[in-house]
């Protein structure tokens, strides 16, 4: 048992299975079954590029053997700060593939969060983008690794600083080791020890790590799936930071995945790129903060675009006042607001569709 983790009680996970709610595999085999399944099905899009469950499933497990050959190991924790891009479907997949645990950083972490991050769970490796606005995390990351010995290996996403090992170089480059390493991993690994980390909402101080299983999470993403309806024709548009609880798993992408649906993701929050993504790909979801969507629905473009697509906003964060959802669901005819609140800890509740 990782060293710090609480279990979950022999009693709760023996009524889990017996009714049917853990399936005691890993998120990796989950999804690389879901891969199979679908292969053929657009599985993840930005802007401009789409791409099929099988090339998913095909790019991370080049990337997970190549990841190997970075020195990574099943049981290493790595901490993961990549924004709403494909690196980071990529990525995420590719680490759960050889068993290593993501701590899932935000891209507003900075110098402090992410040094607390690596001390806490002793990470070997960042997996980090060159530059966010103003911020340049080349400098926070070479600072930190003189400060804490366990880090080893740092991954850069975009132009890659002096001593980073390139992560599009590692996306491209075709894998020397046999993918039958992964299968080998995958059965070492106990579906009820820690798969990555999420992190608190940050309210006391810097965010904690919160340990969640591959038995509870794929759990929770097939739960808030079906309690949310998700169809193999739904389409998801992830506006959001996709590392976070909501948009990664609450159906978020793996919920979506899961039906074989679609899932778009998107940088921005401005409404002229939104609505230009909602027509062009017809979304029919979208997870969303109270604020942001009153901003939308104030944009005078609310009207001059075909929204007609979408079917369900969830609403989570903080509470929607209840003239926000009349007046969006005025303006967007066949859309239902949601309201939901759940905690990266595990609990979801949701208002019945």
């Amino acid at each position: 048992v990782l060293e710090g983790f609480t279990p979950f009680p022999d009693d709760f996970v023996q009524r889990y299975r017996d009714k049917g709610y853990w399936e005691d595999t890993t998120l990796a085999n989950t999804f690389s079954e879901v891969c199979r399944k679908y292969a053929n099905r657009v599985a993840v899009c930005d802007a401009e590029t789409e791409v099929t469950y099988a090339e998913l499933d095909d790019r991370a497990t080049n990337l997970a053997l190549n990841f190997l050959d970075a020195g990574l190991r099943s049981g290493d924790h790595v901490v993961l700060q990549l924004g709403n891009v494909l690196e980071f479907v990529y990525t995420y997949f590719a680490f759960l593939k050889i068993g290593v645990r993501p701590i899932l950083a935000l891209h507003t972490h900075r110098y402090r969060e992410l040094k607390q991050f690596v001390e806490i769970s002793k990470a070997v490796a960042i997996c980090t983008a060159d530059k966010s606005k103003d911020c340049d995390f080349a400098d926070i990351v070479n600072r930190i690794e003189l400060e804490c010995p366990s880090l080893k290996t740092k991954i850069m996403l975009g132009e890659v600083a002096d001593g980073f090992i390139s992560l599009s170089g590692l996306i491209i480059k075709t894998a020397t080791r046999k993918s039958s390493e992964i299968e080998q991993i995958q059965n070492t690994i106990d579906p009820c020890e820690p798969a990555l980390f999420l992190l608190s909402g940050g309210t006391t101080g810097i965010p904690k790590l919160i340990p969640r299983t591959h038995n509870d999470y794929v759990c929770n993403s097939k739960l808030a799936a079906k309690h949310t309806k998700i169809e193999s024709s739904s389409v998801l548009l992830a506006v959001l930071p996709i590392a976070h609880n909501l948009p990664l798993a609450c159906p978020g992408m793996q919920g979506f995945m899961l039906t074989g649906a679609k899932v778009v993701l998107h940088k921005s929050t401005r409404a002229a790129e939104v609505f230009g993504l909602i027509e062009k790909y017809k979304v029919t979801h979208i997870h969303i903060v109270p604020a942001l969507l009153i901003i939308w629905m104030h944009d005078p473009l609310v009207k001059e675009h075909d929204l007609t697509s979408i079917q369900v906003i969830q609403s989570g964060g903080q509470r929607l006042q209840p003239e926000t959802r009349i007046l969006t669901e005025r303006l967007l005819i066949n859309c239902t607001v949601q309201e939901n609140f759940g905690m990266a800890e595990g609990m979801l509740m949701y208002v019945r569709l």
